[in-house]
This record gives C-alpha cells, sequence and structure tokens, in this order.
C-alpha cells in the first residue's frame, strides 16, 4: 500500500524538556519527513492536551495515560513516546512544618482532573477533595493557603524543596510497590482516522527522534534546555534522564502489563467509564492487541 502523497500532521505535545528532548530531531529538521509531508508542533500543557483528544484536534498528541480510556475509539497508542516512572511520578507536598497523615477532607490541588496524578491521588486517598489546577501554579496554591496539599508534575517534582514545600510521597513509588509494576504516566497517540499505513509511518518517526536523541545526547539537552523552568540545568537533565529514555524509544512488556493494570483498577474504582482495548502500534508496522 502506497503512501498518500501529501500529508500534514500536527503534533501536540507539552513545552517540557523531556518531550523537546524526544523530538529534538523532528523539530529541528534533524529527521527528514517522506517527500510531501509536513509536521506541525503545538505545546500546551497536558491538561489541555487530553481535552483536545475529545475532538480530535490534533492528529498526534501526548496524554495522561489514564486519559486514553475516553478517546480509545478515535485514537491509537503508539509503542513510542511514553513517559515512564520506575519508582518515581508525580509527588504529593504540603507547606513545609506541615506533616499531614490524613487528607480526609483536605483540599489538594491536581494538574488537571484528567492527569494521571489525580488518578492516583483520588485512587490512594479517596476522602480528600480535588482541586484542579495550572500545573505550574500548584506549589504557589499550597504556599498561599488556597490548598492543604498538592499533586506535583513535570520539573516541579524534582524542584519542590526550593519552594519551602514538605513533600508527603511520592505517587509513583507507591503505584510501584502497590502494584510491583511501573508507572506508565504518559502515552502519545494517533488518530485512527490516518490510516495504518500512515500511522506506521508516524510510530517510525518517533521510534527514530528517540534514538536519535539518545545517541547524540548533547545536542538533544541543549534543544530541550530552552524549555525548562527548574533553576538549575541539574533538574532538568535528571528531569530528562527519568522520563524521556529507553522506555520511551519503545514501550516494554512491563509497561504495558502497567496500562492494563492501571484501567482495571481504575475501571473498579468508577473511575474511568471503560475498559479500553490496548491497541498498540510498534516500528515497522508491529502490532499488539489486548483487552
Amino acid at each position: 500500500m502506497s503512501l498518500p502523497p501529501s500529508v500534514m500532521l500536527t503534533l501536540a505535545c507539552t513545552p517540557d524538556p523531556d518531550d523537546a528532548f524526544r523530538y529534538c530531531a523532528l523539530e529541528t529538521g534533524r529527521l527528514s519527513l517522506p517527500a510531501g509531508w509536513s509536521l506541525t508542533f503545538e505545546h500546551r500543557h497536558i491538561s489541555d492536551l487530553n481535552e483536545s483528544c475529545r475532538t480530535t484536534r490534533h492528529d498526534v498528541c501526548a496524554i495522561s495515560s489514564v486519559f486514553y480510556p475516553y478517546i480509545d475509539q478515535r485514537y491509537v497508542i503508539l509503542g513510542s513516546g511514553a513517559s515512564v516512572g520506575r519508582g518515581y511520578g508525580p509527588v504529593l507536598a504540603c507547606r513545609a512544618g506541615e506533616d499531614l497523615d490524613d487528607l480526609t477532607g483536605r483540599r489538594v490541588a491536581v494538574p488537571g482532573a484528567s492527569t494521571t496524578g489525580a488518578f492516583l491521588l483520588h485512587y490512594f486517598h479517596p476522602g480528600c477533595t480535588l482541586v484542579p489546577t495550572a500545573f505550574d501554579t500548584v506549589a504557589d496554591a499550597i504556599l498561599s493557603g488556597v490548598v492543604d496539599a498538592g499533586v506535583l508534575i513535570h520539573e516541579e517534582l524534582l524542584n519542590h524543596g526550593e519552594h519551602s514545600l514538605h513533600k508527603l510521597g511520592c505517587l509513583g513509588a507507591r503505584w510501584t510497590a502497590h502494584t510491583g509494576l511501573p508507572l506508565p504516566v504518559g502515552l502519545v497517540v494517533a488518530k485512527r482516522s490516518l490510516g495504518f499505513r500512515v500511522i506506521c509511518v508516524i510510530e517510525n518517526l518517533l521510534h527514530d527522534s528517540m534514538a536519535w536523541a539518545l545517541a547524540h545526547r548533547d545536542e538533544a539537552m541543549a534543544f530541550a534546555s530552552r524549555f525548562g523552568r527548574g533553576p538549575t540545568s541539574r533538574v532538568r537533565e535528571d528531569f530528562v534522564r527519568k522520563f524521556a529514555n529507553t522506555d520511551t524509544l519503545l514501550m516494554p512488556p512491563d509497561v504495558r502489563l502497567s496500562l492494563g493494570t492501571l484501567y482495571a483498577k481504575a475501571f473498579a474504582r468508577g473511575l474511568i467509564p471503560q475498559l479500553p482495548v490496548l491497541d498498540v502500534v510498534d516500528p515497522d508496522g508491529a502490532r499488539a492487541v489486548a483487552a
């Protein structure tokens, strides 16, 4: 089956160094597209990206893993591009000097109600009140007393100590202790309407872009640093190493198992509408489908 002669694609991701690192080769032209193809990048906060998929606004989009059941009929998961926490992930924090043993009845800021961090909070602390908050203002909301605690994601989960915050725990570590599995924080999905052949090309492009970044780490990290919000380059580099690595290059079996576990537990708690079909497209057209 031949490729369409002209394809105009949009790829939406977060304005964060891990996404910038993995897509450096594509954004800077180090990696060539098929003749007649174009790729436009759009950068938005993860909660906005999730919601954009309800109307299939973007051809390729980064989403929170727990959001996939809401869009599984319109999007397929790509095997390359996932963000994975192996014993780490969203951090639960409160003001320094406080130590909240029980969050029941407490107001807790979450970086969007549809995010994986919000799911973990709801799963492990069902008695608290979730307060959707822009991820980059969660620390301020905690410090100002608008909320009692908050879930930190992106670089904020590493630099919380510089905001006079007290770490109550790591929700990613708790997930791993609870399940024995890594935490699939985020996924990259592609519109099913693009057709399987085009989706395969996109998957291979994302895989090759990540492979290029791993092989040219200094150049890719220099590009990624333009998107950093952390106070030091160490924070950015640590963040990239945690969330843009070989798990991102190609989702391994234990992460796929954890995805199914996440959806089963979320569905059992009534936190997602249905169990999605895990339809994953891998490089070179390989495809795995599991309930």
